[in-house]
């Protein structure tokens, strides 16, 4: 029996014995973590994949770039050769020696299915991976990328699986490999439709940071139903609720005066906005919906106080160009004191957004489409029906089933519709890239504009440059100013990930990463 087996089987010996013990940590969750294939996506669960392997490097709780498995790195004059000094003494889950051939081999087995990875501008940049010596690596890019660090931070593709866990011809994709990795935890046990459990890597580098007090066993329960899960926190079943969209609105408000149980809300993770498809809405009719628009009445009826409206496309973060644009307005009126987290937004202007349509017939009717599984989807969409009545624009709200609502709004099938920013590390830069792709519904919503072709360039200029540059912070705010201008997007509301939790669980800190659950600085 191999080591890794013989581990596992010696967790799950003790696992019913340690169920009801301080150092277990019971969570709810809708659904299992999946395979947790460090390329995997679909089922796979980010925040797990996240528990078990790490990248090069990573990002802090303010989105700031830090060392993890790299402990330093130098960037070329070119831009194009990335040269990393990797961190000594990491052994994955099974004992396994971390080194330059363990980071070669993943690159190579990447880089192999990169039609997989096809959405990440990196993975099209990158030439070769080599080793200089068993601590010592090469990044070698075709041309310069300016987001390589920061997607090289991502949960997938970039992080590490263990050599003895890869396939002979080493594709992930036809094949699921054991969850072997470095990170703080390793997965133990999964049964389908009832709980995944977890186990601490007996060889984690970093355990010492957490002083040994963080949780040595962690047991997943499937609970789809909100209520339930709540019925299981409430009686001591489970530890732990945590997500953004795992718990509703409505109860975590009434539950934010519970003082049996502490509720938690994390800074903003990422924008909502209104998007408006260029192809379809002409631009004066773009510019009068978001003149027409009270933000603050509209985010105030969905999610109260614990959001706040925004005028923002993207969230600020860490050592990135610091440059958001604000709604569309005129520049004379900005103020430039305004803050991403500001709790006011610009007022909206009925006189000016009526003159727009002085010369269209009415009433104008048109189709906001939303997803048919979030409700908090749906409320805006009955309110800014209500709102753009004045205007005399009817809205046919229309639910779909998720992979109908993307798949219309991929392909360019929508008037109105919602769109989530991705929030770090993939703001700005990333997600700029993503414009460029047909496979994501910012390319269809900006396809009508007469401009596009221009920002497409300026894109592609800015993703080549160091984005520490002022020529890339002017690129940046050049691009962000004609998105603004051209009345695509419609910044509503900052989200934050939400978490309830039993007052006895300490050590709960979110921060602005989306996808991160930090399982490793809670305790009892």
């Amino acid at each position: 029996m191999s080591f890794y087996k013989s581990l596992c089987c010696l967790f799950l010996c003790c696992l019913s014995a340690s169920l009801g013990a301080q150092n277990t940590l019971r969570v709810a969750i809708s659904q299992n973590v999946g395979a947790l294939n460090p390329q995997g996506y679909n089922t796979n669960a980010m925040f797990a994949q996240n528990m078990l392997y790490e990248g090069l490097v990573r990002l802090d709780k303010d989105g700031a770039l830090i060392p993890s498995l790299a402990t330093s790195w130098e960037i070329s004059d070119d831009g194009k050769t990335y040269s990393f000094t990797l961190r000594k003494g990491v052994r994955f889950s099974n004992g396994e020696v971390f080194n330059a051939d363990a980071v070669v081999l993943n690159f190579e087995s990447i880089l192999k299915n990169k039609v997989r990875h096809s959405w990440c501008g990196l993975i099209h940049a990158i030439d070769s991976v080599s080793k200089i010596d068993d601590f010592h690596i090469t990044l070698r890019l075709k041309y310069p990328y300016a987001p390589t660090i920061y997607e090289l931070s991502l949960i997938r593709p970039f992080r590490f699986l263990a050599p003895s866990a890869f396939p002979p011809n080493l594709d992930l994709i036809k094949h699921d490999p054991k969850p072997i990795g470095t990170g703080a935890y390793m997965l133990i046990d999964s049964q389908l439709g009832v709980s995944d459990s977890f186990a601490k890597n007996p060889y984690y580098w970093d355990k010492d940071r957490y002083n040994g007090i963080y949780f040595d066993t962690i047991i997943m329960r499937v609970i789809f139903d909100p209520n339930t899960k709540l019925s299981a926190l409430k009686s001591g079943q489970v530890d732990l609720i945590y997500g953004y969209d795992v718990i509703p609105i409505e109860m975590f408000q009434q539950l934010a005066h519970d003082t049996r149980i502490k509720t938690y809300l994390s800074p903003p993770i990422f924008t909502t906005s209104l998007v408006l498809n260029s192809s379809k809405l002409p631009a004066n009719l773009r510019e009068a919906i978001a003149r027409a628009i009270d933000k603050q009445v509209l985010v105030r009826g969905v999610y109260g106080d614990m959001q706040s409206c925004s005028d923002w496309l993207f969230i600020t973060r860490g050592d990135m160009p610091e440059f958001n644009p604000k709604a569309p307005q005129d520049a004379k009126k900005q103020d430039s004191t305004k803050t991403h987290n500001s709790q006011s937004c610009q007022e909206p202007d009925l006189p000016r957004a009526k003159a727009l349509l002085a010369d269209m017939p009415t009433p104008i009717t048109f189709e906001l489409l939303y997803s048919g599984d979030s409700p908090a989807q749906k409320m805006l969409a009955q309110i800014l029906a209500h709102e753009l009545k004045s205007l005399g624009i009817n809205l046919i709200l229309s639910a779909s089933e998720p992979t109908i609502y993307r798949n219309r709004q991929l392909k360019g099938n929508f008037e109105l519709s919602f769109n989530d920013t991705w929030g770090v590390p993939y703001e700005p830069l990333s997600i700029l890239y993503s414009m460029l792709t047909p496979s994501h519904i910012d390319f269809s919503a900006q396809a009508g504009l007469s401009n596009v072709k221009e920002i497409q360039y300026l894109i592609t200029e800015l993703l080549s440059q160091d984005p520490r540059s002022n020529s890339a912070k002017a690129l940046l705010g050049q691009i962000l100013e004609l998105l603004s201008q051209s009345y695509v997007y419609i910044p509503l509301t900052t989200q934050r990930n939400k978490a309830i939790a039993t007052s006895e669980l300490k050590g709960i800190q979110m921060g602005v990463l989306s996808y991160e659950i930090p399982f490793w600085e809670m305790y009892k």
